[in-house]
């Protein structure tokens, strides 16, 4: 098992990784969207999320069309219409296994927060 802290992303908030990697596959942990701010729009905070996580995917040499599988928290179920909207451009026509969580409230307030895992190149 492999640990990753991307070096030119914020470090995590506590004692986990931004990813792992273990027996060809890698494990996100979820993003929040603290590139901006919980009262920024919906948009921005989807946005945010994903810049990190094509970041952390990158890094390691995978995009979003490794990824299969994906679990989005969201805040307000209201919001889930426009987040799949903005989840199925950010993939384009590839279409990882997903789920949906609606949950009471995000740390620090925020609209939505994404984990992931994908595949390694061979």
């Amino acid at each position: 098992m492999r640990e990753i802290i991307v070096p030119n992303l914020p470090p995590p908030n506590g004692h986990y990784s931004h990813a792992v990697i273990s027996k060809g596959q890698l494990y996100m942990s979820g993003i929040l969207p603290n590139l901006v701010k919980p009262q920024d729009s919906l948009d921005d905070q989807f946005e945010a999320v994903f810049k990190v996580i094509r970041e952390v995917l990158g890094f390691n040499g995978v995009s979003l069309q490794d990824v299969v599988n994906c679990r989005v928290y969201v805040a307000d179920i209201n919001d889930w219409p426009r987040i799949n909207e903005l989840y199925a451009k950010a993939f384009g026509n590839h279409r990882p296994a997903r789920v949906v969580v609606p949950v009471k409230e995000l740390h620090f307030g925020y609209k939505l927060e994404v984990e992931l895992m994908a595949e390694m190149p061979q």
